[in-house]
């Protein structure tokens, strides 16, 4: 498998530097709001597909509209496929 041209590679961290018994600095609380407010707005979006009865879909325009919502959502929580 060909690398990409434009990765990034994370140095591994240091044996011991991570101790999940150590308070939780600043960035950390910081970056857990971050990841809070995107699930949020994942929800809101969710729910917005949700509240829609699919049997209320009369047309096939309505019907794609929909199609294309709840798929692209689910596509934001799939793993790709490994490739051979």
């Amino acid at each position: 498998m060909a690398t990409p041209s434009n990765a990034i590679f994370v140095p591994q961290t240091e044996r011991g530097s991570y101790n999940p018994n150590r308070a939780a600095g600043a960035l950390l609380k910081a970056q857990t709001l971050h990841l809070r407010e995107a699930l949020l707005k994942h929800l809101e979006e969710l729910a917005a597909v949700i509240a829609i009865d699919p049997k209320s879909l009369n047309t096939e325009g309505e019907v794609s509209a929909y199609i294309h919502r709840a798929t692209a959502l689910l596509h934001t929580h799939s793993t790709k496929p490994p490739r051979k």
